[in-house]
This record gives structure tokens, sequence and C-alpha cells, in this order.
């Protein structure tokens, strides 16, 4: 395989998953370990990928925000695995905030407790919330384009109004030194509310949202303590190891 057509090969790839190991990326174009490095390296100084500890990751701006429709199909089997053991988090009769993303998303299909109350800014979430026999509040304000999330001032409003058992977050980014993050502002103060009217906190991150910072931080309230369910391949990952000095991490459910 030519040069330019590995690159293309290798960029195709991780547009679809977001991250690979060096492994992964081994086996699926069948090149040496040695050439999968060079291209990674010259890929990066190019500015089209940003190489992390065992594999490589999209390069991405901190404001880059994907349409949902294309969050949704990347990292799929990852998501399920969070999606199920952040559902085992949900308890029967709990009043829950469900934010808007793909991940969160996935979870709704998994929740097996009953006579839930279940409140949400994801304009895609109320159908499934409903199907599962939710009693279900949706958050007013205005609408993202990209991801289908009510924002700004109302929202925010309205999220004061309520105490939430538990609280599930998507993200976009967390970094060792930066925290968390995501590319919309107003998407960091609803994330940031919705997590101070909560008792317990769960962020859902597949292995692709690790050593990413964006353009708005997002802040755990003082003296609070959020789990980060994640997948078993990111904590298998050696540079993930790093994050449990600072977040409680847990694996998904296969």
């Amino acid at each position: 395989m030519i040069t330019e057509k590995r690159f293309e090969v290798i960029i195709n790839l991780l547009k679809e998953k977001e991250f690979l190991t060096l492994q992964e990326l081994i086996e699926m174009t069948g090149c040496s370990a040695s050439t999968i490095r060079r291209d990674l390296s010259k890929l990066q100084h190019q500015g089209k990928l940003q190489r992390v500890h065992g594999g490589a990751t999209l390069k991405t701006t901190s404001l880059s925000e994907p349409k949902l429709s294309e969050k949704k199909g990347r990292n799929t089997q990852e998501k399920r695995e969070i999606a199920k053991a952040a559902a085992l988090k949900v308890e029967d009769n709990d009043c829950i905030y469900i934010d808007a993303g793909s991940s969160t998303y996935e979870m709704i299909n998994y929740i097996t407790a009953q006579n839930i109350v279940a409140v949400t800014n994801g304009l895609t979430h109320v159908e499934a919330l409903l199907q599962k026999g939710f009693k279900t509040i949706v958050i007013g304000g205005e609408v993202k384009p990209n991801t289908l999330a009510a924002v700004g001032p109302k929202a925010i409003e309205t999220i004061k109004r309520y105490h939430f058992d538990k609280v599930f977050i998507g993200m976009n980014g967390v970094d060792l030194e930066k925290g968390l993050s995501t590319p919309d502002e107003q998407e960091a103060y609803v994330k940031e509310t919705a997590m101070q009217s909560g008792g317990q906190i769960f962020i859902l991150l597949d292995s692709s949202k690790f050593a990413h910072t964006y353009f708005a931080n997002v802040h755990l309230p003082k003296q609070k303590q959020a789990l980060i369910v994640t997948s078993n391949k990111a904590l298998q990952r050696q540079d993930i190891k790093a994050y449990h000095k600072q977040f409680v991490l847990e694996g998904g459910q296969s």
C-alpha cells in the first residue's frame, strides 16, 4: 500500500473510531509496526491526528463538534458497554437527569428500573424515554442544531427547580491538566447546573474523549465526586491509568 493511500486509510479509520491502538492500526492496514509509527508521526506533523500513548486519536479543535447523528455511529461497542453500566445505576423510583448526547441516549435502552422520573435537555431522548414508560420532563430553551440539546437561561432556570437522585452527563473531553470540557459554553453551563442539582453524578466517556480539551471548561460541584463510567478498552490504555489519581473510573458492561 502506497504512503498516501495508507494515510487516507488511517484517517478514515480514525473518523469512524476516533481512537485506535497501534495494534489495531497494524491489523486493519496489514502494515508493520515501524511503518505505522512512521505514518502516525508524519500525520501528526501535518496536524491531522494526535499521537497518544499506545495509539492515535483524530485531531480536533477546541470548537469542533460533530452532529449527533455522526456521534451515534462512532465507537458503538464502547458506548453500549458504557450505556449498560450507567443504566445499572438507575434504581426504582429514582428521579434522574439525562444529558443530551449519544452515550446518554444509548443508556436509555438498558434502563430496567421502574417508576422513573426522567428530566432531559436532549430532544432526541424524549421519544426513547416515553417508550420506556417513564414520566418525562423536557427542559426548555434554545435548541442547538448540531446536538439537539436545549441550552441557555431558560434551560438553566428550569433545571434549578429540581433535585435529581442521579445525574448522567455526556462530555466531549477530559484532560489531566484541564479537566472536563465541551466545545459550547452554553452547554457547559447546563451540565454544571445539572450536576449541582444532583445527588450522585455519573459522567459517560468512551476512550476517544481522554486527552482532549475543548473551548469551555466544565467544573464539578465543590465537595461532590463524580464517577466516570468508561469502557474496558479505555481502562486498559496505559495513558488513562494516570487519570485514576484525579478521577474515579469504572469500566463498562459487556
